[in-house]
């Protein structure tokens, strides 16, 4: 039997085996999914600079979990129902490298939105950690909100409701 030229290309297959806390996670998650109709995760990627940074960032300061860092380019964390995916720009592979060459910059404007119970504190606490603050805590229509930057730069909006906030209900 002669041999796929194309073998010489291909990358070993490695088995992969789930930290334990992971392969429980996931169980949970799928026990308690939802069905089509009802409330999905909303997911949101972040190009960063420094992924070891932006995950410890997310984790020890916003109350992210990691759920899963299969490359030194790429994480996946949860907040509740929100997942955000970490990426390096023109990382393995550069997927998200355009045809003229340009690679995402972290940054910009576009941001999520978080929810604290005590922005005070919150922002105390981010303070002590030499985050960036791009203002400090302002009054919104029906909350107060303080607007961050992440290790690359990318914005992260905090937001406390104020009494009468409101949220959409899960039906």
């Amino acid at each position: 039997m002669t041999t796929d030229p194309l073998d010489a290309l291909r990358l070993p297959v490695l088995p992969i085996e789930p930290r334990p806390e992971f392969a429980d996670a996931l169980l949970r998650r799928i026990e308690a999914r939802p069905g089509p109709l009802d409330r999905q995760t909303a997911t949101i990627r972040y190009f960063v600079a420094d992924l070891e940074a932006s995950v410890d960032f997310y984790c020890r300061l916003l109350d992210f979990e990691e759920e899963l860092r299969p490359s030194p380019v790429f994480a996946m964390l949860y907040r509740g129902d929100l997942r955000l995916l970490l990426s390096v720009p023109g990382g393995a592979g550069a997927v998200h490298t355009l045809p003229d060459g340009t690679v995402p910059e972290p940054g910009g404007w576009n941001r999520m939105t978080l929810q604290v119970a005590d922005l005070a504190s919150t922002a105390d606490s981010l303070r002590r950690h030499r985050v960036v603050f791009r203002h400090d805590i302002q009054a919104g229509i029906g909350v107060r909100t303080l607007l961050v930057e992440d290790p690359s730069g990318n914005p992260v909006e905090l937001i406390e409701p104020a009494e009468g906030y409101h949220e959409r209900s899960n039906r």
